[in-house]
């Protein structure tokens, strides 16, 4: 393991950010970066952006009801638990002996409690301060915005705690993509939503739903990549359970509902053609499309970054830049009818 430099190294903050960033004894990182990498920052990201997602939709709702502090705390919250969740997941993976120093997980950055950057000790003090930090911005969320943000706040703790945690360790059940899906989408964003107007209507669970797939078509590409191991130690994700073929069939049509359902919200009058910018990110679409419609290669393309990794990059990347293409649509849409009030098109249906 590489030791923690003294002083502060920012230049590896954004990196760690934005990827899974590798060290060397040359050029080691702080204890903050370390900690950054420890809890996976670089797709706490997904959080950040299903917090946001939520307090933009209030603005296209019920604009009168936005608070933007509250749009921050709640993204911040969400921030705070994920990371938690991350070290909680890495806990129970490496008891469970799934996690070791030659499995794949170490291909996806630093398994904290087997790398042996931290003790155990630093390791369960920092979760339990991220996890309590969450928890009282939960709190106060539910404070102010009455008891049921308790009910989204118990959800989504269930499934990010039990996601690998006992008694009932989903992620082994096949039920983790399933439990994602749920958490990214309707309780994320419909949560951030009803904190600030105490109302949930059909149509943002529905606007929850394009990133949310997004982030599940992630946890494919992870599962697939690793798919024979899973299988070998009798870990049942849901690719396992479906099997290699069919889930990489699954992925593609879960890729195409991302694209589907914002176009059906166009259509229903809920958003302008403004939510349709995520068409930009379809060529790379095409590319996951194509990446998922035949196995892994048993040698690594040209253009693979991270092998042994392959289906995951793309899932990411792809995800990554539709979420942000969609939240530049949706912003589009409220600056639209900031400026052209009473704004509305014909509906198709």
């Amino acid at each position: 393991a590489v030791k923690a430099k003294k002083g502060l190294t920012p230049q590896y903050w954004l990196s760690a950010l934005y990827t899974m960033p590798k060290f060397n004894a040359d050029a080691p990182p702080d204890a903050l970066t370390r900690w950054l990498v420890a809890s996976r920052a670089a797709v706490v990201i997904m959080s950040v952006i299903s917090g946001l997602l939520g307090g933009l939709l209030v603005l296209v709702g019920a604009p009168e009801k936005f608070s933007l502090g509250l749009t921050v705390l709640t993204a911040l919250g969400l921030a705070l638990a994920h990371a938690g969740s991350n070290l909680v997941n890495d806990y129970w993976d490496a008891r469970h002996g799934i996690d070791s120093p030659d499995s794949p997980r170490v291909n996806y950055g630093p398994q904290a409690f087997v790398n042996g950057e931290f003790t155990k000790k630093q390791l369960l003090l920092g979760t339990g301060i991220l996890l309590a930090a969450a928890a009282a911005i939960g709190l106060y969320l539910a404070y102010v915005a009455g008891p049921i943000v308790l009910a989204f706040m118990a959800g989504g703790a269930a499934i990010l705690l039990f996601y690998s945690g006992d008694p009932f360790p989903l992620k082994y059940r096949g039920l983790g993509e399933l439990a994602v899906l749920l958490v990214w989408g309707p309780l994320m964003v419909g949560g951030a939503y009803y904190i600030q107007t105490q109302t949930l209507p059909w149509w943002v669970l529905v606007a929850s739903l394009p990133y949310a797939l997004g982030v599940t078509t992630v946890l494919f590409g992870k599962h697939l990549d690793k798919v024979d191991f899973d299988a070998k130690n009798k870990t049942n994700t849901l690719v396992v359970l479906l099997g290699e073929k069919n889930a990489r069939a699954v992925t593609r049509a879960l890729v195409v509902l991302m694209y589907i359902l914002p176009a059906a919200l166009v259509a229903a009058g809920i958003f302008l053609p403004t939510a349709l910018l995520t068409l930009l990110s379809a060529p790379l679409a095409v590319s996951l499309w194509k990446i998922f419609s035949a196995p892994k290669p048993k040698t690594p393309p040209p253009w693979a970054i991270g092998w042994p990794l392959y289906f995951v990059g793309v899932a990411f990347i792809h995800n990554r830049r539709f979420g942000m293409l969609y939240l530049l649509g949706i912003l589009l849409d409220i600056a639209a009818h900031a400026l052209w009030p009473g704004l509305q098109l014909p509906k198709l249906f």
